[in-house]
């Protein structure tokens, strides 16, 4: 299986004091948008598609992972990876630290990371039939720039 990891683009700024819930429906700016769209047909270029596409329940993250979907069709949205037998390709969307812990756990078995997805970033992965710390492969590793300029 492979996945890949992508964090959302560009947000409407953080407010100081603001309340947890108001921090989730921040949503993209109109560059954030326009920068999610390109990454997502920069990404149709690289992937045979998407079997699978889950995103954080934020309101940023749901946009990015929206303009992903638009040019990956999910077959299915499941209940993560416990459920995704014979599925090729899984895609997440979220947001940093979150992410880069995630794929160094992955790869490395470490749990302080390693690398850092810039907003709008991706990189892919090939997991084992088992899913287990250290034991992913990444495969690229793009920063937003270079996945817009994906042609």
């Amino acid at each position: 299986m492979k996945l890949l990891v992508l964090r959302h683009d560009v947000a409407e700024p953080r407010e100081s004091g603001v309340s947890r819930d108001a921090d989730a429906k921040r949503a993209l700016t109109a560059k954030g948008r326009k920068r999610a769209e390109r990454a997502a047909r920069g990404l149709a270029r690289l992937l045979d598609g998407v079997d699978v596409l889950a995103a954080s329940p934020l309101r940023r993250a749901r946009e990015t992972a929206d303009a992903l979907a638009r040019e990956h069709p999910p077959v299915a949205v499941a209940a993560w990876l416990a459920e995704l037998g014979g599925v090729e390709q899984v895609a997440i969307v979220g947001h940093e630290p979150g992410l880069s812990e995630l794929v160094t756990w992955l790869v490395s078995g470490l749990s302080t990371p390693w690398l850092e997805l810039g907003k709008g970033g991706a990189c892919q992965l090939e997991l084992p039939d088992r899913v287990a710390p250290g034991q992913a492969r990444l495969l690229w590793l793009l920063e937003p720039g270079q996945l817009r300029r994906l042609r």
